[in-house]
């Protein structure tokens, strides 16, 4: 499930949730109130890094020894 990252417009509270894709945005934490906005927010992960790394070892094992 993906993290999304939340804006409240009444209070400013910034908050993240991991949610499923398509889920109703979550209320405040800090206030309550429903009228919170999704923020723009990087991808965080590593796999694809660590797959090209395997890929690689594969193909071109002496770049690794």
């Amino acid at each position: 499930m993906p993290i999304y990252e939340y804006h409240c417009t009444a209070c400013g509270h910034l908050f993240e949730r991991i949610m499923k894709v398509g889920e109703k945005a979550p209320r405040c934490p800090a206030c309550g109130v429903k009228e919170v906005r999704k923020r723009a927010a990087a991808f965080r992960t590593n796999a694809w890094s660590t797959f090209l790394d395997r890929m690689e070892k594969r193909v071109s094992p002496q770049k690794f020894k």
